[in-house]
């Protein structure tokens, strides 16, 4: 598949499907070049015409596309209005999200999200519940919502991934992108990298409980990320196509969550443990480091989890839930008791314990093939992130490894969606797993 055709792929798993689901997609162009203002100006007469549009900046997204995004949307429509998120931390929170509906109008027809994470996920969340078209002009290739139809947001101290709307275009210009600092594009890379767990949670998903499973997404999921680590070696040069190259990956992972109406294609325990250490972080009052970074990070150590998951058979184990519990609300502090009534531990699945176990049992051979596959790529992964000058162990994520620590073993519980970590937790193995790994 060339790449310019990956788009047109997803656009061909639109419709009816043999997984069971009706894939769809709102997403019409992933554009990466130089004529992002051409684009643009297209965009808003198609989609505001004679209405204004408001454009969503950050202080440094204002200066890296500012003026060419607010003269395009002149050109385009009938006027641009300009919202400066102010502060040195902006989240995707309610004062964000407040924000941009106090600065929507009756006349306005069109959101532009200019920037990456919190910037994009806050206009998509507005834009759906407003019923508002919108676009994204990116910034940066640190993250993988550009073109997502879900948005991550705080709510009352949680972290909760909420119904959103996907933008009509994604609109990049590589030479933005290669300007941005080098660890945005590390976030970006480790960001990808995750995708190799996320896929191997949602097979083990779908062999253990029934979950649905769609192997066309998950084929161009592995497409999006194999385009990346293709190029990767040249994203410490700075680069321009590998850099676009990393961009559409990241779009195309987006992609595959909106055919599949969710993030399971893109998300798996990995992206727990980056929330959990966002959540500790932001629990003890310190800057939280780039989403992707946490991610990467995450991913070496799920890598390692996945190698011990399938090193041997263990026996299920007895789990004492009350102990646990007691453990998860000294691990979450006071977002303790949302998540548990989020995803109590008394639920479990449909699936009856035993069976689960069988078709673990059944699925081993397979599954440790696959895991080990991964694992003898570890070092080489370490070593992309490093030239990029992104983190690789949790102490340059400004974590301790006893928070990491912590982190695989409470972030089973910020999502109710089945993976590895929520499986070996009621397998009875989530413990010694995790203590083998930091012995």
């Amino acid at each position: 598949m060339a790449r310019d055709r990956m788009l047109e792929k997803a656009k061909g798993l639109v419709g009816p499907c043999a997984c069971g689901r009706m894939h769809g997609l709102k997403t019409r162009e992933i554009y990466i070049g130089r004529e992002l203002e051409e684009r643009l100006a297209f965009y808003a007469m198609d989609l505001a015409g004679g209405g204004r549009a408001l454009a969503v900046f950050d202080r440094n997204t204002y200066a890296a596309l500012g003026e060419r995004v607010l003269s395009a949307l002149q050109a385009g429509c009938g006027g641009a209005d300009a919202l400066l998120l102010q502060g040195e931390e902006i989240h995707a929170d309610s004062r964000s999200v407040g924000n941009i509906l106090l600065h929507v109008t009756d006349e306005t027809r069109l959101l532009v999200a200019v920037g990456s994470g919190t910037i994009n996920d806050s206009c998509r969340y507005v834009a759906h519940r407003l019923g508002l078209p919108y676009l994204v002009a990116g910034t940066a290739p640190s993250m993988d919502g550009y073109a997502s139809s879900v948005s991550p947001v705080l709510v009352d101290g949680l972290k909760l991934t909420v119904e959103a709307v996907a933008p009509t275009a994604v609109l990049l210009d590589p030479g933005v992108l290669a300007r941005a600092p080098k660890p945005m594009l590390a976030a970006g890379l480790g960001d990808m990298l995750g995708k190799h767990i996320a896929l191997l949670d949602w097979s083990l998903a779908a062999q253990n409980i029934g979950e649905s499973f769609c192997q066309p997404i998950a084929s161009l999921m592995e497409e999006a990320v194999a385009l990346c680590e293709e190029s990767a070696g040249q994203l410490p040069k700075g680069d321009e196509g590998a850099v676009a190259a990393l961009g559409r990956g990241l779009c195309l992972s987006g992609l595959a969550m909106q055919l599949m109406g969710n993030s399971r294609p893109a998300s798996g325990g990995e992206h727990h443990i980056s929330h959990f250490l966002e959540l500790k972080q932001m629990q003890r009052g310190e800057k939280p480091t780039l989403h992707g970074d946490k991610v990467g990070v995450a991913t070496l150590y799920m890598i390692e989890f996945y190698h011990r998951l399938y090193e041997k058979r263990r026996p299920l184990r007895p789990v004492d839930l009350s102990a646990w519990k007691t453990r998860l609300q000294e691990g979450y502090g006071p977002a303790a008791e949302g998540f548990l009534r989020l995803s109590p531990l008394e639920r479990g699945e449909s699936t009856p314990l035993q069976q689960q176990y069988e078709r673990y049992l059944e699925g081993f051979d397979a599954f440790r093939e696959r895991a080990e596959a991964l694992y003898a790529k570890r070092e080489e992964y370490c070593g992309l992130l490093l030239a990029c000058q992104g983190p690789v162990e949790p102490e340059q994520l400004g974590v301790s490894k006893q928070d990491m620590k912590q982190a695989m073993l409470c972030a089973f519980l910020l999502r109710p969606r089945y993976a590895s970590l929520r499986m070996a937790f009621y397998f009875g193995w989530l413990e010694e797993i995790v203590d083998e790994i930091f012995a």
